[in-house]
């Protein structure tokens, strides 16, 4: 009987991972479902319905159910000591993935030590004929000791096709920071191009190694 107690909780700590969101604003499911080959949407660049999600949240009414009925008796606060656990771990996960990451990497010097978040970067465009200039600002992470970064930006679901120049940033260390940079490119077809966007997504390069985020 304890072992089906505990396998509960546990059915809630799992789908707690699942539908909360990481310091770079996705949830944790989704890399989860990403890792054994499963897409986490059902539709194309984040749309249509939420699948990690949805099976964390069968997961947590499934232990929540469970452990109600186990504890009721014995606990009879447990319904509302299980709610404000359960928000608290939320708001406290990308928190906790964050400082995670920053320990991992700490004395780090690669790649792997910066990140980027799609959350508050955005990008406003203007053009005169094929040439386009971008006023960008990226949320970066620099886990580690990383310094100069080269990024280049591009754009998600845009009715217009365009390549931007890369533009080196100096990021200080072990800290999140918004950072503004304008970057020119060129137009892969159409002209008079003017706009506003917060769907980006960027390559970064450190040392001759590239990663991208985003989907194009």
């Amino acid at each position: 009987m304890l072992r089906k107690e505990v396998l509960f909780f546990v059915l809630i700590v799992i789908g707690l991972l699942f539908i909360s969101n990481t310091h770079l604003g996705y949830s944790f499911g989704d890399d989860i479902f990403r890792a054994v080959g499963i897409p986490p949407w059902t539709g194309d660049y984040d749309s249509g319905l939420h699948l990690s999600v949805i099976a964390g949240l069968l997961a947590i009414a499934a232990g929540y159910i469970g452990a109600v009925r186990f504890y009721q008796v014995r606990f009879p606060k447990i319904r509302s000591r299980i709610v404000l656990g359960g928000i608290a771990f939320v708001v406290l996960f990308p928190v906790v993935t964050e400082k995670a990451m920053i320990l991992l990497n700490y004395n780090s010097i690669s790649i792997n030590s910066v990140a980027f978040s799609q959350k508050n970067s955005q990008c406003s465009y203007r053009s005169e004929e094929t040439n386009v200039e971008a006023d960008c600002t990226f949320t970066l992470i620099n886990y580690g000791k990383e310094k100069d970064i080269t990024v280049r930006p591009y754009l998600i679901r845009s009715p217009f096709k365009a390549e931007f120049e890369p533009v080196v940033l100096t990021l200080p260390a072990r800290q999140k920071v918004n950072m503004s940079s304008v970057v020119d490119g060129k137009l892969l077809d159409g002209t008079g191009f003017s706009g506003w966007s917060s769907d980006i997504g960027i390559e970064i390069e450190v040392g001759g190694l590239k990663k991208r985020y985003g989907k194009a």
